[in-house]
């Protein structure tokens, strides 16, 4: 059997980057001191208490008239931590990027990154914490169901803003971090 090469990449890519990303989110540089959790037990943590909102919100559902408006909510619900889940692994990707460029500086003599590692560790810090946020909808009656997604999808769109805010200042402060070492390189040679 003979393989096209679009049809393997389709096959290997998502397996490649899944195992990726589980070596580098969930391996021993996230463990902590023994006593604490690590990532992978926090996510897992995350992820149940995700399922018992869920199962409540499936039973609260179920008690609706309105079958097109249960259908809804629940693809809203599922729709904004699949939002979620998806911004703050696009900002890790980026952070993780923004890291690995910072070590490369280092390299060069007289390259001070430590702004822009504190910037970096910050925004990482924000973004693990919003990747653990559950954004469920919690339904109150069938009648109050807009207003109560609406309400929770503001929130999301708040809390991500946020975050993106300061995924965007530690972008500048290694660009900041690029130009100084840059610069210094400059006046190292001409002088």
């Amino acid at each position: 059997m003979k393989f096209k090469p679009a049809s393997w990449i389709i096959v290997i890519l998502p397996a490649i980057v899944l195992s990726f990303f589980l070596v580098t989110c969930a391996g021993p540089a996230y463990a902590k001191e023994e006593g604490t959790t690590t990532r992978k037990e926090k996510v897992a943590a995350v992820k149940e208490k995700m399922a018992t909102r869920e199962a409540a919100l499936k039973k609260k559902l179920d008690a609706f008239k309105d079958r097109k408006k249960a259908t809804y909510s629940a693809k809203i619900s599922e729709n904004l931590n699949k939002i979620n889940q998806k911004q703050t692994a696009s900002m890790l990707k980026h952070l993780d990027k923004m890291t690995s460029i910072l070590t490369k500086l280092e390299k060069i003599e007289g390259a001070s990154t430590a702004d822009a590692k504190t910037a970096i560790n910050a925004a990482k810090a924000a973004v693990s914490a919003q990747a653990e946020k559950d954004y469920t909808l919690v339904v109150t009656s069938e009648s109050k169901v807009k207003t109560d997604s609406q309400s929770l999808r503001d929130s999301l769109h708040t809390d991500l803003k946020a975050v993106r805010a300061l995924v965007v200042d530690a972008k500048q402060s290694v660009a900041n971090a690029i130009k100084t070492a840059k610069s210094n390189t400059k006046e190292g040679k001409g002088g």
